[in-house]
């Protein structure tokens, strides 16, 4: 078996998913997991694929022709970053930079992103725009989760910082 991972772009329509899936059936290929969103008229998506060798060449080249998409395939790598997996949820005033400030701190402490998702939001009573980031996270060995915490809260007043074991 082989492991595809595709990232896919391209106008957004109804029945693009299905399109997807029929394709990856029809080759003999398993959806193993996948990330997809409509961004600003877009679909983006990215999903792995595990694969019969013989039909795995067929399949990249189905793929690839899919129209009005932008296609790239990368054969998948087995390895695993080892530690404890975090679910983390990021809350502040939307405001420049949060993104940036965030991850510096997880790349400081050699914390491996596993998912990302943010969305910006008008807050229910005030309506002042809200900026939210979930993830999930592994934490290696050796740090600690009170030093993340302290470290994420440190970077704002207005940051709440919500870490749950995952």
């Amino acid at each position: 078996m082989k492991t595809l991972v595709a990232t896919l772009i391209g106008p957004d329509k109804t029945g693009l998913v299905k399109q997807l899936a029929a394709l990856i059936k029809q080759h003999h290929g398993s959806w193993q997991g996948s990330a997809m969103s409509e961004l600003a008229g877009y679909f983006a998506g990215i999903v792995e694929i595990r694969v019969p060798e013989e039909h795995c060449q067929a399949l990249s080249q189905a793929l690839t022709r899919l129209p009005d998409f932008q296609v790239q395939l990368v054969e998948g790598k087995q390895q695993q970053p080892q530690g404890q997996h975090l679910r983390l949820t990021v809350t502040a005033n939307d405001r420049l930079g949060i993104v940036d400030e965030v991850t510096d701190v997880l790349n400081q402490l050699n914390i491996s992103v596993k998912t990302l998702k943010t969305d910006s939001h008008p807050a229910p009573v005030t309506g002042i725009m809200l900026f939210e980031a979930n993830s999930t996270l592994i934490l290696p060995h050796g740090q600690t989760l009170g030093d993340l915490q302290s470290r994420l809260e440190a970077l704002s007043d207005d940051l709440v910082v919500d870490i749950e074991p995952g």
